[in-house]
């Protein structure tokens, strides 16, 4: 009876690790490394189109259809992990798993794109991405961040 306990959580243990082992071969990357990809850049200020144009592309976020739009965020991970240790508030989609903070951001709208230039547009717009071209608006501001995990870690920009 002692152990049963014991036991059980390690089996609990063992079945987490196993079920983000599986997120992770399936999908590439786990939510947090996701989340640290389209989200963090604490190297960076931001703030200019061409950060948001080089970045989206550089982090993936071009490849076959321009992402409509996104935020980086310019503090260190550590910075923002602490922001899962905030009061749980609820997020857009009802879950009560996000927590908000006051960080830097880059937020990046996409404005437009085009094909490369061709000759036979067509056939080169059906082989290559489009070109991404999008706007920038650098500020201080209240970001929204679901996450998840034992200990918690940010999986999702709510806002």
């Amino acid at each position: 009876m002692a152990l049963q306990k014991p036991l059980s959580l390690l089996l609990l243990l063992l079945l987490t690790l196993l079920g983000l082992r599986l997120v992770k071969l399936l999908y590439g990357e786990t939510p947090y490394e996701k989340f640290q990809r389209q989200h963090v850049d604490s190297e960076g200020s931001g703030g200019a189109d061409l950060y948001c144009n080089t970045m989206m592309e550089r982090r993936g976020m071009t490849s076959g259809h321009c992402k409509d739009s996104n935020t980086f965020i310019h503090e260190n991970i550590r910075t923002i992990k602490n922001i899962c240790k905030n009061p749980n508030i609820q997020c857009k989609r009802g879950r009560m798993n996000c927590h908000e903070g006051v960080v830097k951001v880059t937020d990046c709208k996409h404005t437009r794109s085009k094909a490369p230039y061709s000759s036979d547009r067509v056939i080169m717009e059906r082989y290559q991405p489009p070109m991404c071209n999008y706007q920038a608006w650098a500020s201080t501001r209240r970001v929204v961040i679901a996450c998840e995990d034992n200990p918690l870690v940010p999986v999702h920009l709510d806002s």
